[in-house]
């Protein structure tokens, strides 16, 4: 039984192993129950491995013969238990058995092993089927293995073997086999070769059909297309017709008979239509023009072999030539027409009737599809004649001829004055001077100054003519392409409504347009991101003038780089004058388009409504307004009230149209007998620039593209020319300061250098400053520079730089010596580091005075007794301007001269005033008429008087006035700062500090009238000081705490109510109340071990503010009052003085404050 179940395991092993795929048993994979299976690694076994059974089978047996037939094992199937029992004799063998036993099995595993490969490979060879199985079913063919009738491919038993362990292991299933699904597909082949033979024959009938289709609608195509060629023909002639015999015009123009006028193009004076017949009748030509030259060009009517006369149509081929004559002569009307309306021609003006000949050709172009070509060839015509006008005038070799000129016209004025003089000398023997006559070197020097002014001026006016003549052709070239645009935004095409602008819009940017386009995108792109120029707000002259401002920068660079520079001096000159010619251009240039605008506007909303007439929008063409004629008489002056408004639709002369419009040939027909008056005479002069409009233009798109900038390092516009005439005015400017405060050299007897002070300008100098000054500011002047008022700013900005560094070089110049050796106070006289800075305060005194009378020397004054508003606001602006350097200078002076000079005088009368309290007020007799002079007599009289004649009198007025005004402020604050802390003050005292201030407030008064100035002690910081000086007076009078009923709030309250309370600082007041306090309530500068003058300075600074002691003033009183509160509780018994003052202070304190700070 035993040998029965290991061998039918055996078997059943050798059974799956042969039906494995040696490629498969390689990669991991076995037969399991579904199909293919992978090996379970985690469980470190097989699954279902007929490996692993064989070889447990042959372990299971001892000397079992393993080649022994597989089929004897089918019988033991039943004996497991027998098995089991032999397994577990087995196992209690020894360990020598078991390996050898294992070793024999594991090499008999090989043996088989080997046999499987080789019965592998030829079961793979003699009957793939079987090894295709397991193939199929991983690639997703569930070929279940079924019972094979017969022996199968093996053959024998080993066939049944494997059927009937397939059996075993998993269900039968009913599926295809491969061989019924050979059959299947046989099946299919055989239907598939069934359905192709049907598809040809249907095929074939439908092949059949649509052939008999063809040749049936072939017929019918050739009979449509003849239909359509004719309807071409028709069409054809019938243009021919109303071209070439609807009137007289073509005739005239040498089309008669059908002969071609191309004979004939070669002479001088070319065909130009608008000669023969209006302009309507042009129009017209154009669209038939196009419309035969878009048949002419079909495929239909176009012969596709020249040498094969069957192709040809011969009524097309007898049109042709005429078409093409006709389309010639159209076309080159159209081109004479343009060129005389862009100014190529005498003729052309700026009348509605040529702008409405304009529309009618740019309706023409627009027939012919040949509008955008023709409108950018008019815009770069208008360019080249701008490029021009700008080599005309900036070129070397232009400037030569001007200075040339000047000199030759000047060379003859100067002789022609010169023997003037001479005759006149000659006749008038009686004035005759004869040490005069014999020096002829005096006789040169006039000769060469007169020369010299006759050159300056006549140089002056060749600019100015230059200057003007550019303007002119600028503006010229301008007008015309404005009015091309102006003409373009507001022409529609009657039939297609086609806007003429949008269409230039649609197509590109020629290349010399390039470097504009990029810059007004950049402009655009500020807000977005687009690539190409808006259609919205596309503007043919905002090219035009974009690129007109670059090439003008770029030629204006070139030239002032010509030959290394060296005419960068006359080419600066040029820009007073090209400055102000280009903002009279602009100006006007403004005016025309804002009227162009807002009759834009007005058209906007009138073209909106209803009208018969109107066809395309062609309405506004006929308008005066918008076409700049004049509102007098004549057909331009035409207006809406006009009895033969709407009579003049057909005139040339642009009389009617207006808003209402006219009919679709009103605006080309030429009335020769018609008058128009031009819309423009030229550019006038700078002064027909209104000043209104002034800065309207200077902020205009078209002011600041001319004005131009060098944002990416190129120059457009005029802002080269005006860099350089900045240069040149701050190398004039700045020349003078190199010789000013030079470095003083001296020295002793040993040749030792010694340090002295620098020397300073003289009047000359400064005379001298002043001229340059106000040289430079007249080119601003119209009349004397030939520049525009507009400049004065832009010179005032040089002439600050210079001045600041003026103010520099003058504070290197300024003795830095120390506030205590300023002044001597033995001697009494002025040091010399102090006199040489009042000298150096003077300069600059005179040269703010030259400054600030140089507006009104340039502009104003030389024009008096007339009055011209015009130069009274230059002078403004110019004044405006020059601010800066004004008050750079003040601030000079103020911070390093006479801050110091304040503080040291400040310092001698403090000295002086701290004596009063060294017992001058003190009750020392009853009779105060046997007492000496006063304390101000005695200490401050003789120092203010030495201060005024010594100091004040050596300064300007504006610098004396303000040193006087600060230590007369100082003195009046120092003074009853000190007064306030006097204590006791009895009546005596009182009536002598009366008579003090009566002394001193006359004191201060001669003093500041000795300093040179008339003003009044009520006029110093706003009369503060002043009024506290009278309030302390008022105070020393004060008798409420005579009555011993009223307590403190009350006493505060009554002393709150005076009106000259308000006028004392806190300080003063709470000071003033100690003197009526007892003894123990100590003094502010006693609880502070100071003395009284160190508490004062403390309170009082130097240069006479005291706000910042007010806080620290009120805190020491506080801390005083606190104080005076413990020793009273201590010891109640106080005979002296008043105890309520302790709480008046504390009550006054808070709200004295409160009030000093509103």
């Amino acid at each position: 039984m035993s040998n029965n179940t290991i061998g039918s395991g055996a078997a059943h092993a050798l059974a799956l192993l042969l039906r494995e795929d040696p490629l498969l048993v390689r990669h991991g994979l076995v037969v399991g129950g579904g199909g293919l299976v992978g090996v379970d690694d985690g469980n470190n076994d097989v699954i279902n491995s007929p490996a692993h059974s064989y070889a447990s089978s042959l372990l299971h047996v001892g000397g079992h013969n393993p080649n022994k037939d597989a089929s004897s094992s089918s019988s033991s199937s039943s004996s497991t238990s027998s098995s089991s029992s032999s397994s577990a004799k087995w196992m209690t063998s020894s360990g020598g058995e078991y390996r050898q036993r294992a070793t024999e099995a594991l090499a008999e595993v090989d043996r088989k092993l080997a046999l499987v490969e080789s019965l592998s490979v030829r079961i793979s060879r003699e009957a793939p089927e079987m090894v295709a199985g397991p193939l199929l079913r991983s690639h997703g063919f569930d070929l279940a293995s079924t019972s094979v009738a017969g022996g199968g491919s093996l053959g024998g038993g080993r066939g049944e073997v494997a059927a009937s362990s397939v059996a075993e292991d998993r269900p039968a299933a009913t599926t295809t086999t491969l061989v019924a699904s050979r059959d299947k597909a046989e099946r299919i082949a055989r239907q598939s070769q069934l359905l192709d033979v049907i598809a040809r024959r249907v095929e074939s009938t439908l092949l059949r059909g649509a052939t008999r289709m063809e040749s049936a609608t072939s017929r019918l195509s050739r009979v449509l297309s003849l239909s359509a060629t004719l309807k071409m023909m028709l069409r054809l002639q019938f243009e021919a017709r109303k071209v070439l015999h609807a009137g007289v015009g073509l005739d005239s123009a040498g089309i008669v008979g059908g002969q071609s006028s191309s004979s004939s193009s070669s002479s001088s004076s070319s065909y130009r239509l608008d000669a023969f017949v209006d302009l309507r009748d042009l129009t017209r030509a154009a669209a038939s023009v196009a419309a035969m030259e878009g048949l002419l060009a079909h495929p239909s009517l176009t012969p596709e072999n020249d040498g094969d006369g069957s192709e040809r149509i011969d009524v097309v081929e007898r049109l042709r030539p005429r078409a093409k004559a006709v389309a010639t002569i159209v076309r080159r009307s159209a081109a004479g027409l343009m060129d005389e309306l862009q100014g190529d021609h005498p003729t052309a003006s700026g009348t509605a009737a040529s702008l409405t000949r304009l529309g009618a050709t740019l309706q023409v172009y627009f027939h012919l599809g040949e509008l955008p070509e023709a409108s950018w060839k008019a815009v770069s015509s208008a360019l080249a004649a701008t490029e021009k006008a700008s080599s005309q005038l900036f070129h070397p070799t232009a400037l030569k001829k001007m200075k040339e000129a000047a000199q030759a016209e000047a060379k003859a004025s100067a002789d022609a004055e010169s023997s003037a003089v001479r005759v006149n000398d000659d006749g008038d023997s009686s004035k005759k001077s004869v040490s005069e006559s014999n020096n002829p070197r005096q006789r040169k020097k006039q000769y060469e100054a007169t020369y010299d002014r006759l050159y300056q001026r006549k140089l002056r006016e060749k600019r100015a003519a230059a200057a003007l003549a550019w303007s002119t052709s600028v503006f010229d070239a301008a007008s015309r392409v404005w009015n091309l645009h102006r003409v373009l935004a507001r022409r529609n095409d009657p039939v297609s409504r086609k806007n003429f602008l949008e269409v230039i819009s649609e197509s590109p940017v020629p290349a010399e347009f390039s470097d504009a386009e990029r810059r007004l995108l950049a402009l655009q792109n500020r807000n977005s991101g687009s690539i190409a120029l808006s259609r919205s707000n596309f503007s043919l002259f905002s090219l035009f003038w974009m690129e007109m401002s670059i090439g003008l920068g770029g030629r204006i660079s070139r030239l002032i780089k010509y030959d290394n520079g060296s005419l960068e001096g006359d080419v600066a000159a040029l820009f007073p004058a090209v400055r102000s010619a280009s903002l009279s251009m602009v100006t006007e240039l403004y005016d025309i388009m804002q009227m162009g605008l807002s009759s834009s506007a007005v058209g906007d909303s009138s073209v909106s409504g209803l009208s018969s007439t109107v066809l395309g929008g062609s309405d506004v063409l006929e308008d005066s307004v918008f076409f700049g004629g004049s509102n007098g008489g004549g057909t331009l002056g035409a207006g809406l009230d006009s009895e033969d408004y709407f009579d003049r639709a057909d005139e040339a002369a642009g009389g009617g149209g207006g808003f209402f419009g006219a009919s679709a040939d009103a605006w080309t027909h030429i009335d020769s007998n018609s008058g128009g008056t031009e819309a423009t005479q030229g550019l006038g002069t700078a002064s027909s620039a209104s000043s209104s409009l002034t800065t309207a233009v200077f902020t205009s798109p078209e002011w600041l593209a001319l004005q131009g900038d060098n944002a990416d390092g190129i120059s457009t516009g005029l802002s080269a020319l005006q860099t350089a005439f900045l240069k040149e005015c701050k190398n004039r400017l700045f020349a003078p300061l190199d010789y000013l405060f030079p470095e003083a050299v001296s020295v002793d007897e040993n040749g030792i250098a010694i340090p002295c002070l620098p020397t300073l300008p003289t009047r000359y100098d400064l005379a001298k400053l002043d001229a340059n000054i106000r040289e430079e500011l007249s080119f601003a002047d119209p009349r004397q520079g030939g520049g525009d008022f507009s400049m004065a700013p832009m010179i005032s900005d040089v002439v600050v730089e210079m001045l600041i560094k003026f103010c520099l070089s003058a504070r290197r110049a300024i003795s830095e010596c120390e506030e205590g050796r300023i002044l001597d106070s033995r001697s009494g006289s002025i040091p010399e580091s102090m006199a040489h800075n009042l000298s150096v305060a003077g300069v600059m005194n005179s040269l703010a005075s030259f400054v600030r009378n140089a507006p009104e020397n340039t502009f104003v004054y030389p024009y008096r007794p007339a009055q011209s508003t015009q130069h009274e606001e230059a002078s403004h602006s110019c004044r405006m301007a020059l601010l800066p350097a004004l008050k750079e200078i003040d601030s000079l002076v103020k911070t390093s001269i006479l801050d110091p000079l304040c503080r040291a005088m400040n310092r001698l009368v403090f000295t002086a005033l701290v004596k009063m309290h060294r017992g001058t007020y003190l009750q020392e007799s009853i009779d105060a008429t046997s007492q000496p002079s006063s304390f101000v007599q005695l200490y401050l009289a003789d120092q203010y008087d030495n201060i005024a004649c010594t100091y004040l009198a050596q300064l300007p007025n504006e610098y004396a006035i303000a040193v006087a005004s600060t230590v007369a402020m100082f003195s009046i604050y120092s003074f009853v700062s000190n007064a306030a802390l006097l204590r006791p003050l009895g009546e005596t005292s009182r009536l002598r500090l009366t008579q003090d201030l009566a002394d001193f407030e006359l004191a201060l008064e001669q003093f500041v009238f000795k300093g040179g100035t008339s003003l009044s002690l009520s006029q110093i910081a706003d009369g503060k000081p002043y009024a506290e000086l009278r309030a302390f007076r008022q105070l020393l009078y004060w008798t409420a705490l005579e009555d011993k009923t009223l307590s403190p709030a009350e006493v505060a309250k009554g002393l709150l109510r005076d009106t000259w309370v308000k006028d004392l600082r806190p300080s003063t007041l709470f000071h003033f109340l100690f003197s009526f306090a007892p003894a123990r309530l100590t003094s502010p500068h006693h609880f502070k071990r100071m003395d009284a003058g160190e508490y004062v300075g403390a309170l009082v600074k130097l240069n006479g503010s005291v706000e910042d002691g007010e806080a620290s003033a009120w805190m020491t009183t506080m801390a005083c009052c606190d104080s005076y509160q413990q020793r009273e509780s201590l010891d109640g018994a106080i005979t002296d003085g008043d105890r309520r003052i302790g709480a008046l202070l504390m009550v006054l304190g808070p709200e004295l404050l409160r009030r000093r700070r509103q």
